[in-house]
Parts: C-alpha cells; structure tokens; sequence
C-alpha cells in the first residue's frame, strides 16, 4: 500500500536544480524499516518505492521521492549508543577536534544527537554542548544522560532561534544526518547564520563510492534521501556560501567520508579525492547500471541459499533488527517463515515485529533457550563486533552468515 498524501516525486536536483536523472537502482516496494510494529497493531503497513536516480549535472544520487520527515522522525526507534564500535567512533571524532581548537574551551553544537552518544563525548573532553535531535523521545533520553537537547528539526529558523540563548558553537558536527536532508540548502543556511569565522562544521556521511564498490544496497531506505560523492557535496557548501575544507575516509558504516565545510580554503585532500573519483567512473553511468545488476544477483544468490537451507530442515534466525537488515530481507521477499526470530539488544525494540516481515524481535535469551542452526548478521557493518559477542551461540554449534558485501558462512 501507497500512501501518497505521506511523500512527494523528487523533480529537480536538491543541490543544483537540475531536472534530468539517470535512474539506476529499484528495490521494490518498502516499508518504513524504523517503524517497528507492537504485536496487537494489525494494521497494513504502508510501502513506498525505494528508486535511486543520480542527478545528470553535479552527481548527486538520490532517492525518486521524500516520505514525510515528521512520520519518519516521530518516534525513532535507532539508538547511537547500543553499538560498542560507534561510540569508540565518536570517541575518536571528538578527540581529533577539540584538537583542532587547542587551549580554547570548545562549544559543540550537535545536528541529529540522537540519545547524547557523541554529545557525551565531546563533554567528556570538556566542551559544552547543545544536543539537537528531532525525535522527541531521544532528545528526551540525552537529556536523562546529561546532555542538553532540543527536540527540534535543524533549519535555519531553528538556528537563529538557538543562537539567542546560547553563544555561537566553534564546531558544528552533523553524523549521518546530512543524507537525511531534504533542503541542503536551508540546511547549511543555518550552519552559516551561526558558525564563525574560525568556526566548523564536520559532517559524516556514507560514501557513495563504497556503496557502489561493495554494493551496500540495503544502506538505501527512505530516510536516506541522497547519497554522497565528495563533488556534489563540494557544490552544494558553495551554494551558501561555504568551503569544503577537508576530507577524510573511514571505514565506519561500511565506508564514509568525514568533511570539514567553514569559511577557509580547500585543502590538497580535497582535489585529490575529486579526481579519484573522476577516475574511477563515477561521474558517467555505467558504474551505476553495472552495479544495479550486481544487486540483483546478490539476491538470487541469497535467495538461493536461504532456500536450501530450508529445503534441508535447518533453522535461521537473524541478528540486528537495523533498517539496512530490512531493506535487505524486503527487497529478497523473505518472509517471517524463513526465520524463527530475529535478536536485537535495543531494549524498545523487543518484543516488538520487524517491520513488513512481522518477525519477532528478542533478546539474546532467545540464542540460549531456543538456539537456531544458522544465525544471519544483518546489522554486517558491526559484524566483527557482533561475532565476538556471540561466542557461546559458536561454540554450541551455531553458524553466522554475513550476507554482505560478499555472502560468507562462518
């Protein structure tokens, strides 16, 4: 089911205007993979399409249509700091910036705080900093933890708003929010009303060219709205007036970039990284049409197996109840009568169904009480992290199956 009165087509580019695209990826029709289902809810799930398309002038890949960021956002299901492997992340990311700033007594502002994983970091190092997350029920939880948090969309409305109670921030850090934006331009509107001279902003985003090379489709769901090469990114901060200052790869989320965005001069990293990706083919169509074939043999692949495994009598159940866990089981038409279950250890989410799937989601009592023969990690990204943690389950016979980037039985 459609609901049409919940999204808009995307016409025109969201940082250059343009109108001509070159469509390259469809997984289908999607539901909202953060709208997590109480068990009494019997109500249809609405689906939206989930299509890419890349913009024919500056590069931008981004998703045909926008579902309405206040039923996205309402009540958000994802926490930072359930992953052991972000938060030493964020760990990092605040260590090397209050660096950059030395015997300065640093104010952050965080865009997308969510429960206050980063924000605690950059107060351990003594920053002060303001949280500001759009769902309510996490700026809620920051501020539990000690973070200051307003539950507000950033704008610059809201930017302005900010800045006549609290003194303008040093740094601005935004991760893995920016691709969630719609209006980029208001958005950095806001970054420029309040950002000083001296000031920065650090955004972290996935890197589009990960996503092609390690075929990472299920990163795709419906608050990401665009997905990021460096040259896009480039035009858009120049578009309101700001430099794109640094660049740095990660590895986090399967491959990221972290930019530096302010008002200085464009560092050597920066030409470098644009002419890599010239190189590479990424400003043509070919990468993008060979990929999406790509895709669809990884789902046969998948498909395949998962069928064999059932065909043999063999149990499964799966691991990280994470949005890219559900594009990936949606898109491959697994149903709930493929696994048993599916273990999360985010608390809100338990005892609650995997959206679309209506798959149970427990705890990890479920791996010692009613262990299954095959067990697939979903949540792949932090794979070595959850291997590790899963010992026990190992030892008693049980299989992980990571299903990206490449299938592999461990």
């Amino acid at each position: 089911m459609i609901k049409n009165d919940y999204s808009r087509k995307v016409t025109a580019c969201r940082v250059c205007g343009h109108r001509k695209f070159h469509s390259y990826l469809d997984l289908g029709l999607i539901p909202l993979v953060n709208r997590y289902v109480e068990p009494d809810d019997n109500r249809v799930e609405p689906r939206f399409p989930l299509r890419i398309q890349k913009c024919n002038q500056c590069h931008l890949s981004m998703l045909d249509l926008v579902v309405d960021p206040g039923v996205l956002y309402a009540n958000y299901a994802y926490q930072s700091s359930i992953s052991r492997t972000f938060q030493e992340h964020c760990g990092r990311l605040a260590e090397q910036a209050v660096k950059l700033y030395p015997n300065r007594s640093l104010t952050v502002w965080e865009i997308a705080s969510n429960d206050g994983c980063m924000a605690l970091e950059f107060q351990r190092r003594g920053a002060k900093v303001v949280g500001i997350e759009p769902a309510a029920n996490l700026a809620a939880l920051a501020r539990s933890r000690g973070v200051n948090s307003v539950a507000e969309f950033w704008s610059e409305k809201v930017a302005q708003k900010l800045s006549l109670n609290h003194p303008a921030p040093d740094l601005i850090v935004a991760t893995n929010v920016f691709a969630h934006v719609d209006n980029l331009l208001d958005f950095l509107a806001g970054v420029r009303a309040v950002l000083p001279d001296h000031g920065r902003l650090i955004v972290e985003v996935p890197y589009l060219v990960s996503f092609i090379q390690k075929t990472e489709f299920d990163t795709a769901y419906h608050e990401h709205l665009s997905y990021f090469l460096l040259y896009p990114i480039r035009e858009v901060a120049r578009r309101a007036g700001l430099e794109l200052i640094d660049v740095d790869l990660l590895q986090i989320h399967g491959g990221s970039i972290r930019v530096h965005i302010g008002k200085g001069k464009p560092g050597s990293m920066v030409q470098k990284l644009l002419l890599e990706e010239e190189r590479l083919g990424f400003y043509d169509d070919k990468i993008y049409d060979e990929f999406s074939k790509h895709v669809q043999q990884i789902r046969e692949e998948l498909v395949s197996f998962v069928t064999a495994l059932k065909q043999r009598g063999r149990t499964i159940s799966a691991f990280g109840a994470s949005a890219k866990g559900n594009v990936l089981l949606n898109y491959c038409h697994l149903s709930a009568e493929t696994f048993e279950y599916v273990v999360d250890d985010t608390l809100s989410k338990q005892g609650k169904f995997y959206p679309g799937l209506r798959l149970p989601i427990v705890s990890r009592d479920a791996l010692i009480g009613s262990p299954t023969d095959y067990l697939v990690i979903l949540a792949w990204n932090f794979y070595d992290e959850i291997k590790k943690s899963l010992a026990g389950y190992i030892s008693g016979g049980g299989r992980l199956v990571c299903p990206l980037p490449t299938l592999r039985i461990d």
